[in-house]
């Protein structure tokens, strides 16, 4: 029998001068302003979420008295959005409407998603928690740490786990992952390794004699689709 494999989606991993202007509209106050305007922090920010795209514009807006900075920025031919706290803490990132990322306290988690996060946190003291959409699904995910080691886990509003990713040690690994490191990687290299857990649900069918496969992440979204 012969398969053909279509990919139907594949996760992306998402990273000038300008003559100063007031604009006054209703409570805001918003005012264009260059990157070496912007804070230490917020600077830092917006350039590892720029990932080396083209900085278009930057606005410092302030708000019944809350001040925020919004840049534009062009990442592989699209138009991205990056709002950034004075003191560099990424509020939101949002990329033509695709996928959108936003800071939010744990309590604005959906319980059924809170009490998930919190399962995988093990009792670990959660230190940010973002709310993302990604090509119409809702998604929550958190980070903690263990023993110094970033850790993150993103779920569904209904708890359903979707990545689980773990910083571990050397130590923590099996040898053979060890040992395959040490051959691809020159001696000397600085090598971190992270255990990944990725949920997927495989379905099969039969359709007019014929079998179909694909893989579906907990929020319903086709991963790979298999016919023959």
């Amino acid at each position: 029998m012969r398969i053909r494999w279509t990919v139907l989606a594949i996760a992306s991993v998402v990273c000038l001068g300008a003559v100063g202007i007031t604009v006054l509209a209703k409570d805001a106050d918003e005012e264009k302003v260059s990157l070496d305007q912007v804070p230490p922090a917020v600077k830092a920010t917006i350039l590892k979420e720029a990932q080396g795209g083209t900085i278009q514009e930057i606005e410092r807006e302030t708000k019944k008295g809350k001040t925020v900075y919004e840049a534009e920025v062009m990442i592989g031919g699209k138009e991205v959005e990056i709002k950034v706290a004075p003191d560099g803490t990424l509020i939101k990132k949002e990329i033509e409407g695709e996928e959108e990322e936003e800071v939010i306290s744990l309590d604005q988690v959906p319980e059924a998603a809170r009490n998930a996060l919190l399962k995988h946190a093990g009792g670990a003291k959660i230190i940010k928690v973002e709310r993302e959409k990604e090509h119409g699904a809702v998604v929550y995910e958190a980070e903690w740490e263990v023993g110094g080691l970033k850790h993150e886990a993103e779920v569904t509003a209904d708890g359903d786990l979707m990545e689980l990713e773990e910083k571990v040690g050397a130590e923590d690994v099996p040898a053979a992952v060890r040992k395959a490191a040490e051959k691809r990687f020159p001696a000397g290299s600085k090598v971190e390794y992270e255990k990944k857990t990725i949920t997927l649900y495989e379905i099969k069918a039969e359709v007019n004699g014929k079998k179909r496969e694909v893989l579906l992440t907990p929020a319903g979204k086709a991963v790979i689709a298999v016919h023959d």
